[in-house]
């Protein structure tokens, strides 16, 4: 790699900013979407319905260089669903994206996160009518209040056999009506479909919903499919630290917290899969880290916790998203996903000046970047 590609890489800045271009595509969104709602009212959808998600693509292009979504109306008002697609790092990128709607626009449209639930669902394919009812389930709950599913249709049993991979992109549809998208996301951990029932007792698909809410987790599902309660649902890990002499960043951490896996998974496996996603619509997921010398182990977690608040305050709303945080041996670190990168580092600067550390930098979440300093050591 070229060393003006490392620096771009290192220091994402000149790229456009996400919040500015999450604003540019609402404002597009806005000059067309009565256009679209004229292709949405054709008697013969069909007939438009390449029409329609190419305009509508194109209204989006200025905030998303690639976006899922899909169109519909309830009877009352138009709805435009944006898909994560299981991605939750790109769960992050659309919340934020619907946040900032325009407030004119919702007169006339739902703007949603995730496909919603339906009980009644059905789907024809393949020559079948697949129903929800149709799908046996045995849930299993795990510790973290998550599922491992097996599920069985007879009517999809034949395509098992002939293309599997079609079968369990059936199932997914199906479980997504069946939970919601974003439930299926937060919940499954597991599935498994299987080639012929299992013997022990098992519950239709529409009935999975019912057994979420009375048995894995009462208090959250009223709140499964709220895209916000991504940012609320943090994961505990613990870390071995690296005992090499010549470590790489990040090896000392002995626990932490995150409530986005994906990306530091991305990291650690060196796979930049939903980094390059993020990065080419503007959004960069990063961390600061500093030095823990002299950082009494009692205070490390109000350090970070102060830090963190005192950035947001800094750099104000609609820049940040803070995704946890991790401690190690020798640094202390707080992760990020970073709407505007430059005002951000900007205001990073301000905290750490003022912060009991004696150095601070920045690093995107690429473990093939370099660091970016924001404090330097003073010398003696």
């Amino acid at each position: 790699m070229d060393e003006e590609r490392m620096r771009e890489l290192s220091l994402p800045i000149n790229i456009k900013p996400f919040r500015m271009r999450t604003e540019e595509g609402w404002a597009s969104f806005l000059t067309g979407e009565g256009e679209l709602r004229a292709l949405m009212e054709e008697e013969d959808r069909e007939a438009v319905s390449e029409r329609l998600v190419s305009r509508c693509t194109e209204l989006l292009s200025p905030a998303f260089a690639d976006v899922a979504f899909e169109l519909g109306h309830n009877g009352e008002k138009y709805e435009l669903i944006l898909t994560p697609e299981g991605d939750r790092s790109r769960l992050f990128q659309l919340a934020y994206f619907r946040q900032h709607a325009p407030r004119e626009l919702l007169k006339s449209w739902n703007i949603k996160v995730g496909r919603t639930r339906s009980e009644n669902f059905g789907l024809r394919i393949y020559g079948q009518d697949v129903a929800l009812e149709d799908v046996r389930v045995w849930p299993e709950k795990t510790q973290n209040s998550s599922l491992n599913l097996k599920l069985y249709c007879e009517k999809l049993a034949p395509l098992m056999k002939e293309n599997e991979g079609q079968a369990y992109n059936i199932i997914y549809i199906l479980l997504d009506q069946a939970l919601g998208e974003l439930a299926a996301m937060r919940y499954v951990d597991r599935l498994e479909v299987l080639e012929a029932p299992a013997e022990r007792e098992s519950i239709p698909l529409n009935h999975l919903a019912g057994f979420v809410a009375r048995q894995v987790d009462p208090e959250g599902w009223p709140r499964a499919n709220d895209p916000e309660l991504a940012g609320e649902r943090y994961t505990a890990y613990e870390g071995k630290p690296s005992e090499e002499e010549d470590w790489p960043l990040r090896a000392d951490v002995y626990v932490g917290v995150t409530c986005c896996i994906p990306l530091l998974n991305g990291y650690f496996q060196n796979d930049d899969y939903y980094m390059d996603r993020l990065h080419q619509d503007g959004v960069v997921p990063g961390f600061f880290y500093y030095p823990l010398d002299g950082v009494d182990k009692k205070d490390i977690l109000n350090l970070r916790d102060q830090l963190e608040q005192a950035i947001e305050a800094r750099c104000g709303e609609g820049i940040v998203t803070f995704t946890g945080g991790a401690t190690g041996t020798t640094f202390g670190y707080l992760d990020f996903i970073a709407w505007d990168l430059r005002t951000l580092l900007d205001a990073a600067v301000e905290v750490f000046a003022g912060a009991p550390v004696d150095w601070a930098a920045f690093h995107t979440l690429r473990s093939n970047a370099g660091s970016i300093g924001l404090k330097a050591e003073q010398e003696a």
